[in-house]
């Protein structure tokens, strides 16, 4: 199966499962949220990494996606959703054709967004009420009182953001090959890496492992000796020293979802205060994948993570999180802190990790992805979580 005939299907199931949720009488839904508007039609746009202020949005119906782009962006939408009548353009971009591709593609688009949506709203069919997405802002709001009145709109905001939060076999198996990507990264470093290497020597072999596993790299951070401590940081041209720990947070994108795994390296023999350190953060990772399940809260998580790393050798440990969910957003609900009291359901993805920086000596990290079950969770990183040495 082509990987858009995939994604198609993906974005079809997600439909149902978002319908399902909804009152009966909502026929259509609406969402110029970029994450949402992937999750309704299967389509991930390049133009938000290029432009973040970039707008487009989806109409979902049930059974089908439409999309309001921008005349540069109809392209690769259409190459995504396969028919030109579902894709509403607006701006000024030029295309020529070949007689495969529908004229439409070609035709002056709307000069504004708010035109080509306006448009596009009006031409649905059928009665009911309309879900609009308020999570990006209240335009799509204004635009649909303007057509429908107001006393015809629901508020989806929260019920897509929890829809996304539990996921489906399909998005496993994204967040699972992105996951991929970056532990074939891992596997070229800790089997490489010589005398002399640097920082970028390393991200430059984690980048090339994700995309030739067909990842889109999105953020590689290498750093080694006393700036592993500062925690988010691009590599540098820093050679890495015998003795030294390297630590590194790495992730990729697959079809819009996202991979997130830190470990901590070792470039020779760990030495015994270094071993104390991440015995005591993995003791935390493991306790929090020990009372890991359907049911527990994401703030009882937290404390047993934080609990455990203070009683097993670092008893200033603070953190203000443990992990997060992940999907289509590297930071997805639930975020696992003090304060969060959102009880976990099976299907949710999450990582759980245990960092630890020490301005001017180090820092470390054991960073795991999971899928959360009735009774524990499955891993979704197979990565090693010991101590990696060089």
């Amino acid at each position: 199966m082509s990987e858009l005939k995939s994604m198609a299907l993906l974005a079809k199931a997600v439909r149902d499962k978002v319908y399902a949720a909804l009152p009966s009488d909502v026929r259509l839904l609406v969402s110029d949220n970029p994450l949402n508007k992937a999750y309704l039609s299967g389509y991930v746009s390049i133009a938000h990494d290029l432009a973040p202020t970039y707008r487009s949005a989806v109409l979902a119906r049930c059974d089908v996606a439409e999309l309001v782009t921008s005349a540069a962006d109809a392209a690769p939408a259409f190459e995504a959703l396969g028919r030109g009548e579902l894709i509403h353009r607006y701006g000024e971009f030029y295309f020529d054709r070949d007689d495969s591709v529908p004229s439409i593609m070609t035709q002056m688009p709307h000069a504004s967004f708010d035109a080509a949506f306006v448009e596009a709203l009006a031409a649905q069919p059928g009665e009911g009420r309309v879900g609009v997405d308020r999570s990006h802002d209240d335009l799509l709001w204004r635009l649909c009182a303007e057509v429908y009145g107001e006393s015809r709109l629901l508020d989806v905001s929260l019920l897509l953001e929890s829809c996304r939060a539990v996921k489906l076999p399909g998005e496993v198996v994204r967040l699972r090959r992105a996951a991929e990507c970056v532990e074939a990264g891992f596997a070229k470093i800790l089997g490489t890496t010589h005398a002399g290497m640097t920082e970028r020597d390393l991200a430059a072999m984690m980048t090339e492992s994700m995309v030739l596993g067909g990842g889109v790299p999105r953020f590689v951070s290498v750093t080694s000796g006393p700036r592993s401590a500062l925690a988010d940081a691009y590599p540098t041209g820093r050679a890495i020293a015998q003795g030294e720990t390297i630590r590194i947070d790495a992730g990729c994108t697959v079809d819009g979802y996202w991979s997130d795994i830190g470990r901590t390296l070792v470039f020779g023999k760990p030495d015994p205060r270094q071993q104390e350190i991440y015995a005591a953060l993995l003791r935390g990772l493991e306790a929090m994948l020990h009372h890991l399940r359907e049911g527990v809260k994401a703030r009882d998580l937290f404390e047993i993570g934080v609990d455990t790393v203070r009683a097993n050798g670092i008893p200033t440990y603070q953190r203000q999180h443990c992990g997060h969910g992940i999907g289509l957003r590297s930071y997805d609900t639930p975020l696992i802190n003090g304060r969060d009291d959102t009880t976990l359901k099976a299907g949710m993805c999450l990582c759980l990790e245990t960092p630890y920086y020490r301005l001017g000596e180090g820092g470390m990290m054991v960073e795991d992805t999971v899928l959360v079950t009735e009774t524990g969770f499955e891993p979704i990183t197979t990565l090693s979580r010991g101590f990696l040495t060089i």
